[in-house]
């Protein structure tokens, strides 16, 4: 029960992940679905580039903010958060205007930088040490099963109706969060020890307080010298730099930092959003949603394969053997370019064309955004979000987590802007090979 208890809590704060990964694979199948010529909303190229990005600049203001979550409760933010998110996907459905989609985009960016900060601090603070780094990784899971649930629906359904049935995983959300408690180290820190007893029970298997005394003496002990005199925490003063400035903190920030970079611009990323476009333009041998809804299957492999290279071989392993690999996909995926003349990408490719290819050959390409889906999931993508789980003290950890995913934002809008227009320059297989994206 023990473990239960903190697997079902990390569960279901990760559910907002799961809609994050949702708002990253609805891109991916609006992005073809507004460029058909049958629909009532349609986008050129320069639109698609910012449909592609635009929720990422908004994830990025959503994220330097989030420390504000702070005073209002890890558990509570969640909470407030599900109501904007629902808003958002009926936003999507009604739309009949582009600037509808724009806010709708906007929104789910914003929300989803808000609320990284307090699953990410709520995970960290309710699990075990020894629990902590598998439990991160439930997070990354919960992101690309996301993915991988919109490219399911998108493979059936329009997308008016993806956003329709989307709707109800934040009302799910919405009513387990009341099921939760709030995080022990919160109710600390403001000064709310009977609560934090209670809490810390309930995460411990639904237990009584004195059998976790000794683990609710020690939390409330680590957290004495970061208290001073008066009733707040020095963590919720953001004239208190000192902490931010120390090596402790600086080192894992940057740390972070650059595997979000490294992440976004070897090409996992763009190939996940443009992914139904991609292997359209590859004329891989069965229809486009059906191809990427094995990428997205490859990811979610890719993750859960993370977790157990992690644990086994150990972290360092785990993220050079992926960048290698992802290194390897994009040579590979360049060369497959080039010599099958595909120079540019083509928004309206005849899918029913395309099916009807059962030529052995046309396989490889398939294969190969499988593969390169995979090893960028096995790693480096998913290696990102589990050390900022693990990586901060508990008086930085809130800033930490909000402040640091702002390197993934920034690189992932630049990557997904700046896409289509480096295809044109540099033509896919000159991408590539030369940037990894």
């Amino acid at each position: 029960m023990r473990v239960l208890a903190q697997v079902f809590a990390v569960t279901v704060s990760s559910l907002l992940t799961v809609m994050l990964g949702a708002s990253v694979g609805y891109v991916t199948i609006l992005i073809p679905s507004l460029t058909d010529p049958n629909e009532e909303i349609r986008i050129n190229e320069v639109q698609t580039s910012w449909i592609s990005s635009v929720s990422l600049i908004a994830s990025l203001i959503g994220s330097i903010v989030s420390g504000a979550t702070e005073y209002i409760g890890r558990r509570r933010s969640m909470i407030i958060l599900t109501v904007p998110i629902f808003l958002s996907w009926v936003t999507y459905y009604f739309s009949s205007e582009l600037w509808h989609i724009y806010t709708a985009l906007v929104l789910l960016g914003l929300v989803n930088g808000l609320f990284q900060s307090a699953v990410m601090s709520y995970i960290a603070e309710v699990t075990e040490p020894h629990l902590r780094g598998l439990l991160c990784g439930i997070n990354s899971l919960c992101l690309v099963s996301g993915v991988l649930v919109e490219f399911l629906l998108g493979s059936e359904l329009h997308w008016r109706k993806v956003a329709l049935v989307t709707c109800g995983l934040p009302a799910l959300t919405l009513c387990l969060l009341q099921i939760l408690p709030e995080s022990p180290y919160w109710l600390l820190l403001h000064n709310k020890s009977e609560n934090a007893c209670k809490s810390l029970a309930w995460l411990r298997g639904c237990t009584t307080s004195e059998q976790v005394k000794e683990e609710y003496q020690a939390i409330e002990t680590s957290l004495k010298p970061k208290q001073p005199d008066n009733e707040m925490d020095s963590s919720l003063r953001w004239g208190s730099v000192g902490k931010y400035t120390r090596k402790s903190f600086l080192w894992p920030f940057a740390m972070i930092c650059c595997l979000f970079i490294c992440c976004n611009f070897s090409g996992p990323l763009t190939l996940q959003v443009y992914g139904v476009v991609i292997v359209s333009n590859l004329k891989v041998p069965i229809g486009k949603f059906y191809a990427t809804c094995l990428l997205g299957s490859a990811e979610v492999l890719g993750t859960i394969s993370c977790a157990f290279i992690i644990r086994y071989l150990g972290k360092r392993i785990a993220g050079l053997s992926s960048i290698f690999g992802v290194l390897i996909c994009n040579v590979a995926l360049g060369v497959y370019a080039y010599t099958n003349n595909i120079v540019r990408l083509e928004f309206n490719v005849d899918d029913s064309l395309v099916s009807s290819t059962r030529d052995a050959g046309k396989w490889v390409p398939l294969l190969i955004v499988m593969v390169f889906a995979f090893v960028g999931h096995c790693g480096c993508r998913s290696l990102a979000w589990i050390l900022l789980g693990e990586v901060f003290s508990s008086d930085t950890r809130t800033v930490g987590c909000g402040v640091a995913p702002s390197a993934y934002y920034i690189s992932g809008f630049a990557a997904n802007k700046l896409y289509l227009s480096m295809i044109s320059r540099l033509t896919f297989a000159g991408v590539y090979w030369t940037t990894g994206n």
